[in-house]
Order: C-alpha cells, then structure tokens, then sequence
C-alpha cells in the first residue's frame, strides 16, 4: 500500500466517518482506564482511517494518542481510537475537534451522537454536546473508578439474590432519589 504524504482537502472524508462517537468502549494503550478516556471513530475504507489518525494526532497537543485499528470492524470499515486524560477540559477540546472535523466530513455538529459504553447491549446514544460529554463520560479518574465500582457492587448484589438477568440489564437502573421532606 502507498502512503500519500500530503494534508487532507476540505471534504476528502466526506462520507467516510459514521458521525457516532464511542467513548470508553475500548481500553487506552497510553495508561489505565480509570486515567485514560478513549473515543472511538467508524470510518470507511484504511487508507481514510489512516488519514483521519494523521489528522487527529499531529493537530491536536491534549491528544496522547491516535490509532487506527489493526483489522477491519465489518466489511471495509476500520476504527480510529483517540486516547486523551480524564478532565475537566476534554468535553470542550473534543467538541472543537468535532467542529474542525466539519471541514473534512462535512458532518455539522448539530449531526453527530455519542455513546459511553456501560458494557450493555443497548447503551443510549445521546446528541454529541459539551454537557452531555460532561454528564455522561467520567472525567476524572475517582468518578470512573467509582462509576464501574458501583456497577460492579449492583451485579454482586443482584446475583446473590439469584434475580433473573440479562446481559446489561443494571445499566437502566438509577440511582434512588430521596425524597423532599413534607
């Protein structure tokens, strides 16, 4: 395969990114889980994932990594992983990057969606926005730790007192409210 050492053209990926954003599904190769959010990318063909990892990693200083994977995910289609730290200031950083990405996609803001994965079949899938990156993907390591530590203690209880289950079933489940006092 011949590598092109050129910059990407407006729209050269046009059609070529699904414009769903994945977010912890994968383990980080930079560091742990609970330091390290990985975001996921499906796009079409390898020569355009290669591009897009070449984009994302030498434009972007808060990225630790880019990586496209090393098989395909179905027919013709690859992922692009983007390592970054767990903070307070990635839900803005990736948005601008979601912004920047317009130019070469032609995929508006307002199109893309996110889902954090929770392990479950049916995560939700939520409009991609700065709050919902910041309601939804840990971003510090004590939350994420926490998050898969109360995940973990809900399965625990849930099989010791022998209920029916499915695979991913406790990620519907909330958090009980108290309520206000009369």
């Amino acid at each position: 395969m011949d590598t092109l050492n050129e910059s990407l053209d407006p729209n050269d990926l046009q059609d070529r990114v699904k414009p769903t954003v994945h977010f912890d599904e994968y383990s980080p190769k930079m560091g742990t889980d609970d330091s390290v959010i990985v975001a996921s990318f499906s796009v079409m063909g390898q020569q355009a994932a290669f591009d897009l990892e070449n984009f994302l990693e030498k434009g972007y200083p808060w990225i630790l990594d880019a990586e496209t994977s090393a098989g395909e995910i179905k027919s013709n289609h690859w992922l692009v992983f983007v390592e970054a730290e767990r903070r307070t200031s990635f839900p803005e950083n990736f948005i601008e990057l979601i912004k920047d990405l317009e130019n070469l996609t032609g995929i508006k803001l307002e199109s893309w969606n996110m889902l954090y994965y929770l392990g479950g079949r049916k995560d939700p899938t939520y409009s991609l926005t700065k709050n919902n990156i910041a309601a939804h993907v840990p971003l510090s390591p004590k939350k994420y730790r926490d998050i898969r530590n109360s995940n973990a203690m809900l399965e625990s209880m849930l099989n010791i007192a022998r209920v029916p289950r499915r695979q991913g079933d406790i990620h519907g489940l909330t958090k009980a409210k108290t309520r206000p006092s009369q």
